[in-house]
């Protein structure tokens, strides 16, 4: 025996479906509505009765299908709802409710007020007395429109604000009276309604029609086809005047043409007002042109200087986003394009999907991607294919706004990407990535807004595009100071090698320079000869006018004229022979072997010669001098540092005196100063009969 209210199977078939209380196996309980089941969306009690019993038969069709797969074969839905008392009246509920469903969809809208028109400063909105219908036929004109049989088509929208972009052509229908007819100033005054769009192919305005029929004025046609000239209202967003002389209801109807048709939130305005509001945003944009062409600059002296690609992607990123913003807010129509029309629609399309290209381009390569994240580089070099191949195809494809619809994708897909790749450089503490990180979010959160609101996820809403173009301005300064941190880096990076390059080249013994040995060269040549007893003549040279040099033409010169004396200088020695650069404009030579007095001082005037002679730098002959002093070993000292001490105060002695020769053996200096280092007796006589110390 089964329990009340249950169906017997024979053999036992268990059902997964929800039971209430207790069955007995192979049975199969109907589910209780109960006063405290919560579903979805919250308390039963926040539902009609009529949606809770559809929900409960929802819940039982799967349960219907399994009870004719179990059953007893020609099992009959219409008897298992007979033969449960639930689903017979859920049934008649959901029957009911579907007729009624029906009926009222067959029904046309309520009727709304007209919409009534009077000064307001911050605009009029007219969306919720918008009427529209679809022309699937794009061939409907104005009559045909305003015939009966095609009234009855327009429609009020429930959600007007929130839907989707789409290649249509929409007809609208604004019914309008004045708020306060006995107002003369109203009656007289001319009104703006505004269309919040800059993207529309083809705007045709009709009307206002009076109670009569008679149209008011003459039609405007405008949009993206057309020249500048077009616009009634010179604005960027598409506008259109008209007056209501009097009392009655006018009608007004404007048909919309365009890849990207939707329901705008048109807006009624008296037009000084609507003049006065839009200078913020004017403001706001020429703010933001100069922000971008001021990186724009930055980028490209970056760019001359260094020659990076990263820096070329980052000036032509800033370049395209001036393009981009300047076609969305309607200016590239207005300013460079206002006879141009096909060329304003192209930058429209294309600005947005250079500027895509070129900040991928510019993010990889900040953020090294190729090193760090090899797979998501080559993911970033395909989203940057795709966008350069749609740019053709959204002007002349057969698609349009499906290839925008992939652009968009694409720059929300990519900029994902592109977001995975700064974690990836994080973790590997690429720090420049960190800053990268935070200016795509901001890009992401700006633009994605804007995006999803096209798609008809959203409602569309006034302040969407400039938090888009804030964004976007945000995300460049951020990769500005992004791209000096990556500088620092750089910088500090070459720094370090070079200064480990210059303790390797020491360690080696050359100068980095000029090619010619270091100081730690010398020395170590210096004390082998030493320790081997190896007899040698040290020369220690220093240039005269050198420093003039580098004022007058600068460090680049001055190194010029380092190189070509070290080669002179080796060019005047044997092979066994040292020429090293202490540092600054100081030269030493040292000359293996015992050469006479006389074979020293020929080849010190063949170093002192070979020093005069110009330097070509530039096209410009570059001179120095040049002071010499020697020291010979073993007689002018027995260590290193004795000999470098005699060979420089006779280098001293030489640039003190100032004459010829420019050279002197510090064993002639040795004799010169040794009668003044000796004491004066006290009754030496001078030449003149008196002492050392005078008479008194």
């Amino acid at each position: 025996m089964a329990m009340a209210g249950t169906y017997q199977f024979n053999p036992p078939c268990v059902l997964d479906a929800p039971a209430v209380g207790d069955a007995a196996p192979g049975t199969f309980a109907l589910p209780q509505m109960q006063k405290g089941h919560k579903t979805a969306r919250g308390d039963n009690a926040a539902f009609p009765p009529a949606i809770l019993a559809i929900r409960h038969l929802l819940l039982h069709v799967p349960m219907m299908f399994r009870l004719l797969q179990c059953g007893p074969r020609g099992a009959n839905p219409f008897r298992i709802a007979i033969r449960f008392p639930h689903l017979r009246v859920l049934l008649a509920v959901a029957l009911g409710l579907l007729l009624s469903t029906f009926a009222a969809a067959q029904q046309p809208d309520a009727p709304r007020p007209p919409l009534s028109v009077q000064r307001q400063p911050n605009g009029l909105p007219a969306v919720h007395q918008l009427q529209v219908f679809e022309d699937q036929t794009r061939s409907l004109g104005i009559e045909q429109v305003r015939a009966p049989s095609q009234q009855g088509r327009f429609a009020f929208p429930d959600d007007p604000l929130r839907g989707k972009e789409s290649d249509r052509v929409l007809w609208f229908k604004l019914q309008m009276r004045l708020a306060d007819p006995t107002d003369a100033a109203d009656a007289a005054r001319e009104w703006l309604m505004l269309v919040p769009t800059v993207s529309t192919h083809d705007l045709r305005f009709y009307g206002p029609f009076d109670e009569n029929g008679r149209a008011l004025a003459a039609p405007v046609t405008t949009g993206m086809r057309y020249p500048w000239a077009s616009r009634p209202a010179a604005s960027e967003q598409m506008a259109w005047r008209f007056q209501l002389p009097g009392p009655g209801t006018y009608t007004a109807y404007f048909r919309v043409e365009s890849t990207f048709a939707r329901i705008y939130d048109v807006t009624v305005w008296d037009p000084a007002d609507y003049l006065q509001s839009t200078q913020d945003k004017r403001m706001f944009d020429g703010v933001t042109y100069g922000i971008l062409i001021g990186l724009m600059v930055y980028g490209l002296v970056l760019f001359k200087v260094f020659g990076e690609g990263l820096y070329g992607f980052y000036m032509l990123s800033c370049a395209c986003g001036v393009l981009a913003l300047g076609s969305i807010n309607g200016h590239a129509l207005r300013y460079p394009f206002a006879h141009w029309p096909e060329a304003a629609g192209f930058a429209y399309t294309a600005g947005p999907a250079l500027w895509a290209i070129c900040k991928l381009q510019f993010g990889r390569r900040l953020l090294r991607l190729r090193h760090f994240a090899p797979p998501l580089d080559w993911l970033v070099q395909a989203f940057t294919l795709a966008l350069a191949l749609a740019i053709p195809y959204a002007n002349w494809g057969a698609h349009p706004l499906m290839t925008f619809r992939l652009v968009q994708i694409s720059v929300m897909a990519s900029t994902v990407v592109m977001v995975i790749g700064a974690l990836i450089a994080m973790r590997r503490r690429y720090w420049p990535a960190v800053l990268y990180f935070f200016g795509v979010a901001l890009l992401l959160g700006g633009v994605g807004a804007i995006v999803v609101a096209s798609w008809g996820w959203i409602e569309w809403a006034p302040n969407q595009m400039n938090i888009s173009q804030g964004a976007l301005v945000a995300e460049l300064i951020v990769f500005a100071v992004a791209m000096g941190s990556r500088l620092q880096l750089v910088l500090r990076s070459e720094q370090a090698l070079t200064e480990r390059t210059q303790q390797l080249v020491e360690a080696l013994g050359t100068d980095a320079l000029t090619g010619a040995s270091s100081r730690a060269g010398f020395e170590s040549r210096g004390e082998e000869w030493l320790q081997r007893q190896q007899p040698f003549a040290l020369m220690l040279l220093d240039l005269d006018g050198f420093k003039g040099v580098n004022d007058a033409h600068g460090h680049a010169a001055g190194d010029a004229v380092l190189i070509a004396i070290a080669q002179r200088l080796r060019q005047q020695l044997r092979k066994d022979d040292v020429v090293a650069r202490f540092g600054g404009d100081e030269f030493a030579v040292l000359v293996m072997g015992t050469p006479t007095r006389d074979a020293l001082s020929q080849m010190a005037l063949r170093m002192i010669e070979a020093g005069r002679q110009p330097v070509d730098y530039e096209g410009r002959d570059v001179s120095v001098g040049m002071s010499l002093g020697v020291a010979c070993s073993p007689g002018d000292g027995d260590t290193l540092a004795r000999l470098l001490r005699s060979a420089d105060r006779a280098m001293y002695h030489v640039k003190q005196r100032g004459t010829a020769p420019s050279f002197m053996f510090a064993a002639d200096l040795a004799a010169i100063d040794a009668p003044r280092s000796q004491p004066v007796p006290l009754d030496a006589q001078r030449p003149d009969g008196d002492t050392a110390l005078g008479s008194r």
